[in-house]
């Protein structure tokens, strides 16, 4: 017995009536490498950047699947719209409707209530197949970190319904009225695929979730789909040839294609090409008997469906509670989904897909999704409350201020200089990142108690490091780098005596990805050796400044800490307190310490002051989380609480004496 056929019989078992007699045990190992890639670089992003192409498999697949079953109805005369989409609704709605659930109930759980009424969105989002649009309008440096996001991950699905929505209609259409299929395709393919490379340079959010800039990698299916029922006899020959150039197309893509990349662009071309081609070499080429066909494959194909939707929400809910996921608990959440899927493959999406499944299931399917859209809504609004049914955790972020005192503010898009008391003939230059946007509203209020005091410009960006030399790849951070520049011939304006230089040191040298560019040689900023040439890059400029006779301050960052975070662990699984608790403490890295000494050195070393946070709310290596009142100190586990800096962090005070 070949592989193919042994799992074909294998695949039967498993899923009762679940395949029509076309099935091809092939198509579910592709399913596996998309389904596999996307977990491993979910779960361990760094072992495998690239894994997130998978998708693009996916799409590829669905293009051809859906496309291929469209053409035959047409052929066969039997194309029914109600078949269509009850097809889809016992396909998509069972596995869905489990997951969604299990989110709700588990944020409930574990979510304070303005996370909770976000998820609410976000469920009905994922409801009405909207997911892809509600995130392509939340990204930007202000939203809320992608991992915290439990339906993150269901964009894709909606793309995939939008698509399955439209398509056969269109598709039908065109049929009746004899548009030629190939012509067709190829128009769509070739809009999508343009309108694609300019969202890449214009908005890459909507290149990444736009269905307009997507669906040429489906319409890349719906081509092979065509030739299959039209022109068979152009795949008749070399399937060996073009199974094996899709698997290498595809490892290239994995392999090589970067989160920092450009995406989709012309880099998605690797999947989707892979994937067209792995498809059209047939069940018969060796790759698909022998790798693709064998029953491993086959049955992680089988689960790819449930094991994408849940696989997320694991790893999210476990980022939102820990804060971190090492590796032990990574793998328990990735065994957790395993678990997740199989069950309910085969006790909940198995008997809706049999053949037999009559009206009666398909109609309680939609009763069932619209149930969870009304829970959704009533979330969003407050209706259904959290279990942590509290306010006071804080949701104003560091440039919250700056917001309210800007018309029009956009960080992403403006110069990113900012004025404070702007009628002042003198003013402070404050040159950093986020680390001191947290402390503008007080800044602002101690210019604004004494007319005597100089104003304050701040130069300032998320994520910004005010080292010259010093960048990070991300596209997020491409507008820090002139800003930094120019901060720094501002500061030879005669009209700012006082130069504050502040940023999130600990997390620049100790956790983040940041390199220093030595000659065109690249050092990570978190080694030895990138510390040093950074450090030293930073008291030159400190010194430079010094002899053009500024007053220089370097502000030392907050103690920083996963513990410190209001949100962290300890309050969402406390069950005994309905507020934060007084007087909280918690423990910081030795290494913080080190490093501010190190900092302490460097600029009293080039002739500038200090001014270290830590003192105000450590004692040595114990540091306070909350008040004793008990408001948060902190928003998060590395930025003050906006509430809190208004009043109590006197110590940025001395910075406009």
């Amino acid at each position: 017995m070949t592989p193919s056929i042994a799992s074909k019989k294998y695949a039967v078992r498993a899923g009762g009536e679940l395949h029509s007699d076309k099935y091809r045990a092939y198509i579910d190992g592709i399913r596996a490498i998309a389904v596999s890639s996307v977990m491993v670089s979910h779960a361990f992003p760094k072992a495998l950047p690239g894994g997130f192409v998978g998708v693009d498999i996916f799409f590829v697949i669905s293009g051809y699947l859906i496309s291929l079953i469209l053409m035959r109805d047409f052929q066969r005369n039997s194309f029914s719209i109600w078949h269509f989409y009850n097809r889809r609704v016992r396909r998509i709605f069972p596995a869905l409707i489990a997951t969604l659930l299990f989110i709700v109930m588990f944020g409930w759980f574990c979510l304070f209530s303005p996370e909770f009424i976000a998820l609410g969105r976000h469920i009905s989002g994922a409801t009405l197949f909207s997911e892809n649009f509600l995130l392509w309008n939340e990204t930007g440096y202000f939203d809320v970190a992608s991992t915290l996001k439990p339906t993150l991950h269901l964009w894709s699905l909606a793309i995939e319904e939008q698509f399955y929505i439209l398509w056969p209609m269109l598709l039908y259409v065109a049929y009746k009225r004899r548009i030629n299929f190939a012509l067709l395709f190829v128009v769509l393919a070739g809009v999508s695929f343009a309108i694609n490379l300019y969202e890449i340079h214009a908005d890459p959010a909507a290149a990444y979730y736009s269905p307009f800039g997507r669906s040429w990698e489906l319409m890349a299916g719906a081509c092979l789909a065509y030739i299959q029922t039209s022109h068979p006899s152009l795949l008749a020959r070399h399937g060996n040839f073009r199974s094996w150039a899709g698997l290498a197309l595809i490892v290239l893509g994995i392999a090589f294609i970067r989160p920092e990349n450009p995406f989709p662009g012309f880099w998605a071309l690797l999947p989707t090409f892979g994937s067209a081609l792995l498809i059209s070499g047939g069940e018969e080429a060796w790759a698909s008997r022998h790798i693709l066909s064998t029953a491993p494959m086959v049955w992680c194909g089988l689960i790819s469906y449930p094991l994408y939707l849940w696989h997320w929400p694991f790893l999210s809910f476990g980022l939102i509670i820990f804060g971190a996921l090492f590796i032990k608990k990574t793998l328990v959440c990735l065994f957790a989904a395993i678990v997740a899927a199989t069950l309910t493959f085969l006790f909940i999406e198995r008997p809706f897909r049999v053949q037999k499944s009559g009206r009666k299931k398909t109609v309680g399917l939609i009763a069932g999704m619209t149930s969870i859209l009304a829970c959704g809504v009533l979330i969003s609004t407050h209706a259904v409350a959290a279990r942590l049914n509290r306010f006071d955790l804080p949701t104003r972020n560091e440039f919250d201020f700056l917001k309210e005192r800007t018309p029009g503010f956009d960080e992403a898009n403006s110069r990113r200089i900012y004025h404070l008391g702007p009628e002042r003939p003198e003013s402070v230059l404050f040159i950093g990142d986020s680390h001191i946007a947290q402390y503008t509203a007080r800044l602002d209020k101690v210019i604004g108690s004494d007319p005597r005091l100089p104003g304050a410009t701040l130069a300032i960006g998320g994520g910004c490091i005010p080292i010259e030399g010093v960048t990070e790849g991300t596209p997020m951070f491409a507008k820090c780098w002139p800003l930094r520049d120019e901060a720094y011939k501002m500061s030879e304006q005669s009209k700012f005596k006082t130069v504050v230089i502040g940023g999130a040191w600990n997390i620049y040298f100790l956790l983040a990805d940041y390199v220093y560019n030595d000659g065109g040689r690249q050092i990570e900023l978190a080694s030895a050796q990138g510390r040093a040439a950074a450090m030293l890059r930073l008291q030159q400029r400190i010194q430079k400044l010094v002899r053009s006779g500024k007053r220089v301050i370097l502000l030392l960052d907050n103690p920083n800490s996963d513990s410190f975070n209001p949100a962290g662990q300890a309050n969402r699984l406390d069950f005994t307190s309905k507020n934060f608790r007084s007087n909280s403490t918690a423990k910081i890295d030795a290494r913080e310490i080190k490093l501010n000494q190190e900092l302490y050195d460097l600029a009293r070393g080039a002739g500038a002051r200090v001014i270290d946070p830590e003192g105000a709310v450590c004692v040595g290596m114990i540091c306070r989380t909350t008040t004793a009142n008990g408001q948060p100190l902190y928003r998060d586990y590395n930025h003050f609480n906006p509430d809190w800096v208004i009043d109590h962090a006197n110590f940025i005070d001395s910075t406009l004496e």
